[in-house]
Parts: C-alpha cells; structure tokens; sequence
C-alpha cells in the first residue's frame, strides 16, 4: 500500500527499474537524481519491495497489476504529489493521479516518441505539466511525428553516467573498432551490417584491424553468419554479453568506438566511451549531440559507405590522432555528461514552471 509513503510524494512509473536496458538506466537515473521516491515498475518482481533508495511496486509484467497498483497509489495522491513517467507508454496510467491533482511529468525518450500517439497518450500529454525529451532530437521527432503538439514546449535534458573513470591510452596497441549494442531483428539500425560489409575494405587498408562486437539479441546469428560468409572469421568477434568489467576492459582495448546506427534517441554508449576516453564514429542526430564531429570524434552518414570506411581506417590508421579525439571525448564527458551533470539539469527542470506553449 502507498499509505506509507510522505508527502509531498514523488511517484515514477516505468517498464523496469534493475534492467541493463536503456529505460532502466534512464528511471535508476531520475530516482537517484530525486532522493527517496516510490517506484511502480510494470516488468519488475511483485517480491522487489525495495531497490537502492526507492521504494518499488513491482507489476510482474502484469499490465493489470501495474495499472492496479498505479490506481492505489492514486488514492493518497493530492496538489503536493508529483509523477514522472519514465516511458510515454505508461503515461496513461498517470490519469489516476492527474484526477486528484498531481503534477504529472512526461519524458521522451526514444524511438517510442517519434510515432503519433494514441488516443490515450495524447489525453496523458494534454495533463502533462513538463515534457522532457532526452535529446533535441527526439523531441524534434516527437513533434514531427503529432503535429498538434507542434507548439508544445518540450525541455531537452541530456542524460549522464557516473564516472568510472577512463585509461584514456588503449590496451592493446592494435587496431581495433568495438560496438555494443543490441543485436535485435526488428532494430537493425544500430549499424552491424553497415560494419560488416565495409570491414573487407577497412582490411584492406588496414590489414591487422578488429573489430569486437558486444551484444545479444535474436538476429546474432545471421549477423555471424554474415561475417562467416565475407571472411571475416579472423577479424571480427562477436563476444556476446559481457559485465560491466569485461566490457569496461573493451572500451580501453578498443582505438575507437564505432557505432553508425540510424535510429538513437541519445545514445548511452557512445558516453560511456567518451568517459573512457575513446574517439567514437557515429551518424548524424542523437549522436550529434554528443560528439563533436572532427574533435571528439567523426560524424557519418551510415548510408555513405566510402564515407564510413574513410572514418574508421582514418582512426584505425592513425592511433595517436584517436588518443587525442579521445582525450577530448573525456574532457567533454566530465563537463556535460557525468550522472551529477544530469541531476543539476533534471532537477532544476522540475523545479522550474514550463509554459504550456513555446514562445
């Protein structure tokens, strides 16, 4: 029951909370960045009562049990009760507390954003009383994509990770390329077979370059299959799921981090190998955002192939020039993107009235 929890109450909703997903690193964000809060999270266990400092609601996967235990914590909400939906998919369980007069926050955070809404979701966004997106471009998507929102004011709060701090000099002097990402039939724009069809040519510049692959996801096996079939046994590994060491040691082994994928809504990646002091190979949107093209890294159009295997042979090629993009990257890292650089934003955010329209 939610009889337990202060006012004013901060309630968050999302899909996960312990997950290694995006979403759950963008809700463990948001309750870290607000102090004690109460979590109702749709995929979590019934059983987690508790996760770092919040309290969790936990649904089972259950959409009835989750939008059960949205309304029970409705029933205590009041004027002083403030939510924030992680995920617009789960906005509409918001209404409950909206009726009794909660602020309600909405944050954009992805390929979800940038399709027209459903009836429900546009009643959710109409009870809105701040929009955050996660990237400029994402909210540029979201507004594209519902044109009755064309006019909405919409904050832009970048994201940020804790600082694990970073080589900034790679392991192993050899040219490699690393990517990580899911490897997923129905996303198959993070860029894997852009790379793989362009590495016979990065081999040939570059006759000792690697490329690691980090990820799961159902469509690896064609994607190794792939490889298999243009040669590429030798030079590209695909190492699967790996923990936060293990992956850690891949981004200071990697020359640098290449990810043309044409569909990010920000792109945790790419900032985890900035903090690592990595040059990164990204397409233009999202990622722009975060990497400056030519200092801290390259920025590429992934339908360019010639373009694509310029940049990575030019980093590869050329090791010292990447230390230093790289050097910048984490430079850049520690002024705008750390998990302390996120709180300042979002909680100066939520602090702040946000007009209904944009002047």
């Amino acid at each position: 029951m939610f009889t337990d929890v202060p006012q004013p109450a901060v309630i968050v909703l999302t899909p996960n909370l312990a997950g290694r997903d995006g979403v759950s690193r963008l809700a463990r964000l948001v309750t870290r960045a607000l102090g004690r809060v109460t979590v109702i999270a749709l995929h979590e266990p019934a059983a987690m009562t508790t996760f770092e400092h919040a309290d969790v609601r936990g649904g089972d996967g259950s959409t009835a049990r989750f939008v059960a235990a949205a309304v029970r914590g409705a029933a205590s909400a009041d004027a002083q009760t403030t939510v924030i939906a992680v995920h617009l998919h789960l906005s509409p369980a918001a209404l409950a507390f909206t009726a009794r007069g909660a602020a309600l926050t909405t944050l954009l955070c992805g390929v979800e954003a940038w399709k027209p809404l459903t009836w429900m979701q546009r009643a959710a966004i109409d009870r809105t009383d701040r929009l955050i997106a996660i990237s400029a471009h994402t909210r540029d998507r979201f507004r594209s994509a519902n044109p009755p929102f064309a006019t909405r004011a919409i904050d832009v709060c970048h994201l940020g990770i804790e600082d694990a701090g970073g080589s900034g000099v790679a392991l192993d002097r050899r040219p490699m390329a690393l990517i990580v990402g899911r490897m997923a039939s129905d996303e198959r724009y993070k860029g894997h077979d852009q790379l793989l069809e362009v590495w016979p040519d990065v081999r040939r510049a570059v006759p000792d370059a690697a490329l690691h692959v980090v990820g799961e996801g159902d469509d690896r096996p064609r994607l190794e299959d792939k490889a298999a079939a243009l040669g590429l046994q030798n030079s590209v590994r695909f190492l699967g799921r790996v923990d936060d060491d293990m992956l850690g040691r891949e981004y200071d082994r990697c020359t640098a981090f290449v990810m043309p994928s044409r569909d990010e809504g920000f792109g945790f990646v790419f900032v985890e190998a900035m903090r690592a002091g990595r040059a990164c190979i990204a397409s233009r949107g999202a990622a722009a955002e975060i990497v400056d093209d030519g200092v801290s890294g390259l920025l590429v159009d992934p339908s360019d192939r010639d373009q694509l295997i310029r940049s990575v042979v030019r980093l590869l090629e050329r090791p010292v020039e990447a230390d230093r993009m790289g050097a910048r990257a984490r430079a850049r890292f520690l002024r705008d993107f750390t998990e302390a650089k996120f709180r300042e934003r979002f909680t100066a955010l939520m602090d702040a009235r946000v007009p209904a329209l944009v002047e």
